[in-house]
Formats: structure tokens, C-alpha cells, sequence
């Protein structure tokens, strides 16, 4: 049976309510002694307070909900993780759901979290969720009043951010630096494949590729630019365009992408990076362990899912504080998949 205050007061011997008192850090008139007697017999009877009965009084929960769009994805993953061990240091709780990317089920998991009361919702979008659904999001935490971060991914709606304060990556400044260590290397005819383009991230890794182009006074060649979906198999298929127009580098947009172009690329029969520069985007743990290690942009995932809870709980704990923006630098790391050009 679950021990409650009442057990603790008959093996102290103390009232109910001076047991209730100091549990609750209401303690300002009892003796350290008590405080102690009571804070032994807590732990040694494995006490835990009912957080239900807890949240009636409170009003909080010390609940958190996370909604990711792909729990297979390994930098969403790390996410979550980041974000479950920064909860448990906190003393809160975290209910995980995923969306498989799908817009209704955003818009149903932050119904379900809300009923359950979690105290606030992290938040990252279905990857091709529309203006009109992500503005559904918006109204539906606003009406509840409670506290939303987006994570990674933000409600653009109407070119604003609606005041919800993020958690996310510089990808303009990825996208650059993962397209000049390519035009370094002399490359020129470098295929990008890009995530949806209607997600915020993609569009500003683009932006960073052509702003590395310009810089080096490479024309832009449109053609050269493919939409994929964030999977291996956009990678894969896309790439055989890419080897049909002669590309001697390719930037993916995510890790999953650049492993399905390079999967394709040993298929045909080219060798990495001899006759095909790769670089992908996340610097997911698969990238090292590969049998040529791939070049990728670093994001710390883990961190933004701690940095992410930090905020919330700072969000909870003072609702009138203005929670500002957090911009990760990403980091090229480069391994083995990438090299000079090798002119023929």
C-alpha cells in the first residue's frame, strides 16, 4: 500500500498536520530536530508524495509534455533524452508523444497533455504541417494558458513567431559552413537535397548554401537543388538524379538523407570520397562508425532537450518572465567522406 502522511506521523509520533508542514517546506516554526525526525521516517518508509493530491492544491502536475515528430529519428531521440534527464534532476516528469509527423496528431497530443494538466508542452511540429494547423496549435495553447517552447522546429504563422519562446539551431550558419568546406575542397557542382521546404529549417539551410555560393562567385544552378523528406530512402532516390547531372559533392540536410546517398552512391559503384564528396547534417552516432566516416554538421540535440526543460521550468515556476530565444552555433565536423577534388 502506498504510504501516506498519516503513516509517517504514527511512527514519529507527531501530528498529521506538523508532519504536512514540513514535507511541504512550510517549516519556519518547527524545531531542525522535528524536521528531522520527520525527513528519516519519510525516507525510510519510501514515502512519495501523491502528485494528484498534489496538483489539486497546487495547481501543478510536475509534468511535462514533449511532442516529437519522429521518435526513430536519432537527433529527436537524443532530444528526448536530454530532456527526460534534465526533468528527473528537476524533480518533474516528462509524457513523450510522437507524431509520425502528422499534423492532426499535433494538434490531438496537445488536447490529450492538456487534459491530463501537464504544467507545459515542448513542442516540435510535424515537418510539413500547414499555416492554417500550426495556427490551430497556437489558438488551442492559448486557450489553455499554458506555458509552450518550441523545439527545433517554430510556428511561423504570418512571418511571426507569436511569442512562444524556442529552442533551436542556427541552420542558415550550418548551411553555410557545410557548403564552403565543399567549395574549399574545389568543388562547384555540389547537389543539395533539402528537407521539406516548407519547414523553417530547411528554407534557412538553403539560404546559407546559396549565401556560400555567392561568396565563392559560384553560379547558382536551381536544378541542382532537390526536395527530399528527412528519410534515407529521398537520399537514395534523389542521388541517382545527382549522378546522371556529373555532382562531385552532394549536401544533404539531414544524416538520414546524406546515409541513403551514400548507400546509393556505393551501389553504383563510386568511391567515397574519392569520386563523391558527402556532407550531412545532425552528426547523428551512426556517422562515425561508418566505414567511411561522414562529414556532417554537429547540433547538440542532447543539450537543446536540456536547455529546453531549463526554460519550461523557469516558464512554470515565474509565468510573467519573458523567456528569450536560444540560438545553438552548429559545428562542422569533418571525417572521411569528404577530400579535395580530384580533377579527371
Amino acid at each position: 500500500m502506498r504510504v501516506t502522511i498519516k503513516d509517517i506521523a504514527k511512527k514519529t509520533g507527531l501530528s498529521v498536520s506538523t508532519v504536512s508542514l514540513v514535507l511541504n517546506h512550510k517549516k519556519h516554526r518547527i524545531s531542525e530536530e522535528t524536521c528531522r525526525r520527520v525527513m528519516q521516517a519519510a525516507e525510510e518508509l519510501h514515502y512519495r508524495p501523491n502528485q494528484m493530491a498534489v496538483g489539486l492544491i497546487t495547481k501543478k502536475t510536475r509534468t511535462i509534455g514533449l511532442i516529437v515528430p519522429d521518435v526513430t529519428n536519432m537527433f529527436f531521440a537524443e532530444i528526448a533524452k536530454g530532456a527526460e534527464a534534465q526533468c528527473q534532476k528537476s524533480g518533474y516528469s516528462i509524457i513523450l508523444c510522437n507524431t509520425n509527423d502528422n499534423p492532426e496528431k499535433d494538434i490531438d497530443y496537445i488536447n490529450v497533455l492538456m487534459d491530463r494538466g501537464v504544467d507545459g508542452i515542448l513542442f516540435t511540429m510535424a515537418v510539413n504541417s500547414t499555416t492554417n494547423k500550426a495556427s490551430e496549435c497556437i489558438k488551442i495553447f492559448n486557450q489553455f494558458e499554458k506555458p509552450a517552447i518550441l523545439v527545433d522546429r517554430v510556428l511561423n504563422v504570418n512571418n511571426s513567431d507569436n511569442g512562444f519562446p524556442s529552442v533551436t539551431v542556427d541552420n542558415e550558419l550550418g548551411g553555410y559552413l557545410a557548403t564552403c568546406h565543399l567549395l574549399e575542397l574545389g568543388h562547384r557542382k555540389i547537389g543539395c537535397i533539402t528537407g521539406p521546404m516548407g519547414a523553417q529549417s530547411s528554407q534557412q539551410r538553403l539560404f546559407g548554401y546559396i549565401r556560400a555560393l555567392q561568396e565563392f562567385n559560384c553560379p547558382f544552378d536551381q536544378t541542382l537543388i532537390k526536395e527530399g523528406d528527412y528519410h534515407t530512402s529521398s537520399g537514395q532516390i534523389l542521388f541517382k538524379e545527382f549522378f546522371k547531372q556529373g555532382v562531385t559533392a552532394v549536401f544533404a540536410f539531414n544524416d538520414m538523407i546524406a546515409y541513403g546517398v551514400y548507400c546509393q552512391a556505393k551501389k553504383i559503384g563510386l568511391h567515397i570520397p574519392q569520386d563523391l564528396s558527402i556532407v550531412g547534417f545532425d552528426d547523428l552516432p551512426f556517422s562515425e562508425i561508418l566505414e567511411t566516416p561522414l562529414t556532417s554538421m554537429k547540433q547538440p540535440a542532447y543539450e537543446i532537450g536540456e536547455c529546453a526543460v531549463k526554460k519550461m521550468i523557469e516558464k512554470i515556476n515565474n509565468p510573467q518572465l519573458q523567456t528569450k530565444n536560444t540560438v545553438f552555433k552548429p559545428e562542422l565536423i569533418v571525417r572521411k567522406s569528404t577530400s579535395q577534388i580530384i580533377k579527371k
